[in-house]
């Protein structure tokens, strides 16, 4: 790329995912005389991170030119890149998918990905972003598409099948996540960690576990060790490596949204939203004040907006972490040719792992340079983990068809494909129960 990139960001007004963008200005000098235009409905906070914006950039090095604007289709002329982190009353309606399901009999441990939760979740979110798929196909065609929003991987396969954008990555921290929670227990440091991870979003699993400096084998090590945590310690994804040989990724609360055991493990009272929400706010009382205020920006102490639970001092300026975006890494590989692993990338699977289907996305390292973003092959998945993420890929590709068809009878099996509903006629309530509830969110299916 002979020029510096024009970066969109769709939905850089969140007080979880913006934060995390300007991070990634900070700490990635190769990608100064870059653009960034940001996109937001709301006014009121693309102003304050507009502000937040070139205020860190005038405390960095390397410029970046920050521009905003509430029309996306304004924005995206010329793009090289589009970053979509979008939803649609996230708490009000999170709450919603969790409590009606479970309270009608669903065991569902989370109701955000999986689960009749997580499926009305899919319907809400896929027409929106097709909506913004169709934008960019038409007005920056030759644009990467970069989806941060779940469910991931619903998202990024609607958009394959039914708008023409270019190439679309999609884009989790939940390998990271667990290779942080998996470095105390073994007495290493996160870096120190290297993984080979595979399957589907959020149902992935860690294949092979090593020292990145020795290449020492670390999962006999973590047989010995894990015996040590407290019971507290996603129990679930401990019970699923002495059964499967392999850890998660993702967490419990991710894992299992696709098991229909999980909440033997997992219990049903779902996330605090109510927590996350405050975490939030509190967040974005900060980041309103830093933006407004006079003088450089000031670090946050305190729970990470989103309902976090660790302490994140110095947020902005301290080295890069597990907490950004992953967008900056690849697209400053591309631009300056920095040969990159990655450690997990959505992509279509085009055989990267042999015993799912070619034409869905699936979640698996990537090498990134000039010439592109690639998944490493990694041969087949395990049997019966494979055979979980096929199932898994069945439902979205029905839920892809349901959202866009707007048929109740496609809902309906999509639901029924799901593991944690084990009962047709509890399955038909949930589901008028839900289309009612959602009905100003789901005008196709009027």
């Amino acid at each position: 790329m002979a020029r510096k990139p024009v970066i969109v960001v769709i939905g850089a007004g969140s007080a979880t995912f913006g934060p995390k963008l300007l991070r990634d200005v900070i700490h990635h000098p190769g990608l100064g005389g870059a653009t960034l235009r940001f996109v937001d409905t709301d006014a009121e906070r693309l102003d304050v991170f507009t502000r937040l914006a070139g205020k860190i950039v005038s405390q960095i090095d390397h410029d970046v030119k920050i521009e905003s604007t509430t029309e996306r289709r304004e924005a995206l002329p010329g793009a090289d890149y589009v970053l979509i982190s979008g939803d649609t009353a996230r708490v009000e309606t999170w709450k919603r998918d969790f409590r009606l399901p479970v309270d009608e009999g669903v065991r569902q441990v989370t109701g955000e990905l999986g689960g009749p939760g997580g499926l009305f979740h899919s319907l809400r979110q896929i027409p929106l972003h097709i909506e913004m798929g169709k934008d960019c196909a038409e007005l920056a065609p030759g644009a990467t598409v970069m989806v941060e929003s779940n469910p991931l991987n619903r998202i990024c396969l609607a958009m394959r099948r039914h708008t023409e954008c270019g190439r679309i990555l999609g884009l989790c921290h939940g390998v990271e996540i667990i290779e942080a929670a998996l470095a105390p227990v073994l007495g290493l440091e996160m870096e120190d960690i290297f993984t080979t991870a595979g399957g589907t979003n959020h149902f992935t699993w860690i294949l092979d576990l090593r020292n990145s400096k020795t290449g020492e084998d670390l999962y006999p090590l973590l047989r010995e060790k894990i015996g040590g945590c407290e019971e507290s310690f996603h129990p679930l994804s401990r019970k699923l490596f002495d059964v499967y040989g392999c850890f998660p990724s993702c967490g419990d609360d991710h894992i299992g949204e696709y098991l229909p055991f999980a909440w033997e493990y997992v219990g049903l009272d779902g996330p605090d939203l109510d927590e996350r929400a405050r975490g939030t706010a509190e967040f974005w009382e900060y980041l309103k004040g830093q933006a407004l205020s006079e003088g450089p920006v000031e670090e946050f102490s305190g729970a990470l907006g989103g309902g976090h639970k660790e302490e994140r001092t110095a947020f902005f300026f301290t080295p890069r972490s597990w907490v950004d975006t992953l967008a900056f890494p690849i697209i400053d590989s591309e631009a300056n040719n920095r040969l990159r692993r990655m450690p997990a990338v959505n992509m279509l699977n085009e055989g990267a792992i042999t015993n799912l289907p070619p034409d869905v996305f699936v979640e698996a390292p990537a090498a990134v340079d000039s010439s592109g973003c690639r998944l490493l092959s990694i041969g087949e998945l395990p049997k019966p983990l494979a055979a979980f993420c096929r199932r898994d890929v069945e439902q979205c590709e029905m839920t892809v068809e349901a959202a866009v068809s707007g048929d109740r009878r496609a809902v309906l099996q999509a639901m029924l494909l799901d593991p944690v509903v084990d009962s047709i006629k509890t399955a038909e309530r949930v589901l008028d129960k839900m289309l009612e509830a959602n009905a100003d969110y789901l005008p196709q299916f009027e």
